[in-house]
């Protein structure tokens, strides 16, 4: 039986998406979500994701997604505040600066802490997995500033870390400092296919998971259109999210586990 952990990595973007998000983890037809504490709905959506958290106990992960960039974010702490205003920067920004050395690493680790701290100051637990956004924890000196964060919480379990990308230097390279800090590392598998037609996405569901190393991590964008998410995202990025939503919400998505044999982590 292969394993796979199956996650969504943006709760806090819109209530349609957390709803779905904490139906499907309740259900089992998720195996992770990674929650946004900077997101300005966290302090109203942690609550709910606390009781779905404390139902399927270790049964699922539930961690955090640091965001450095992006919309629908706000940054933390004053550090971060004090420096670039309300929003983040661009993850464009923050490649070019990692790439010359050139990274705030200060201002970026106290971001860091400051939204590990806010998720378990709320939650009242430890976060199970960390991911970052935009793929920026392919960046080396992005990575060495995140562990430190990490360690900074002094957890009584570590979290692991979530690979960015599928790329092998990438994740060895991250495999190599999560060692250093006694921390695992999971392996990143492929998204979801990003279709609009349940019946595509049915069918690719029936090879998707062909190949993957065990506990790889798959991820999702499962979601329940509101008004808040069409307002700010596509047409064709919401049919995507509840094309999704309606496949792992099946019957049939459930059948084509067990056929192929595997586990949702």
């Amino acid at each position: 039986m292969k394993r796979v952990i199956l996650g969504a990595l943006d709760y806090g973007v819109s209530f349609g998406v957390d709803r779905t998000l904490r139906e499907l983890l309740a259900n089992a037809r998720l195996s992770a979500v990674g929650c946004l504490p900077a997101s300005p709905l966290w302090s109203r959506e942690f609550k709910p994701m606390q009781e779905v958290a404390s139902e399927v106990d270790d049964r699922a992960l539930v961690g955090v997604t640091l965001a450095f960039s992006g919309d629908r974010v706000h940054p933390v702490s004053k550090r971060m505040q004090s420096t670039y205003g309300l929003y983040m920067p661009s993850s464009s920004k923050w490649a070019r600066r990692a790439f010359f050395r050139m990274l705030p690493d200060e201002v970026l680790e106290a971001e860091a802490f400051a939204q590990l701290e806010r998720y378990s100051q709320l939650m009242e637990r430890e976060p199970d997995f960390v991911a970052v956004r935009d793929g920026l924890l392919a960046h080396g000196p992005v990575a060495k500033l995140v562990i430190k964060a990490i360690q900074s919480q002094n957890y009584e379990t570590p979290p692991a870390l979530l690979s960015p990308d599928m790329s092998r230097p990438v994740e060895k390279c991250l495999q190599k400092l999560g060692r250093k800090a006694g921390l695992r590392v999971f392996s990143k598998g492929p998204s979801l296919p990003p279709v609009k037609d349940p019946g595509v996405l049915q069918q690719k569901m029936k090879s998707h998971f062909n190949g993957l190393q065990d506990m790889s991590f798959v991820t999702s964008i499962p979601g329940k259109a509101d008004d808040r998410l069409r307002r700010e995202e596509p047409r064709e990025k919401i049919a995507i999210r509840e094309c999704q939503r309606e496949v792992l919400s099946s019957n049939q998505f459930f059948q084509t586990l067990v056929e192929k044999d595997i586990y949702l982590n």
